[in-house]
């Protein structure tokens, strides 16, 4: 499933939550409205990998810092 689309499942299941409490005269009910937040930190880094020596990172560098070669990126390598 898309990000977005837990993420909308999971506003309106909150909502419905925060209503709930709220009525009810809970004090927890503004803790449902980070629901809709989980699926983006979810999210998988990339693993960026050097095709000369193997050196991998998930960090923003672009160049392996042994060799410099370019950094390409594993996930597209596995489909192939």
């Amino acid at each position: 499933m898309k990000p977005w689309k837990m993420s909308l499942l999971l506003f309106i299941g909150s909502l419905g939550m925060t209503l709930v409490f709220w009525m009810l005269g809970l004090p927890f009910f503004f803790v449902f409205l980070f629901l809709p937040l989980v699926p983006f930190f979810l999210k998988k880094p990339a693993v960026l990998r050097c095709p000369v020596c193997g050196w991998e990172t998930t960090g923003s560098e672009r160049f392996c810092p042994w060799d410099a070669t370019p950094l390409t990126d594993s996930g597209s390598e596995i489909g192939k």
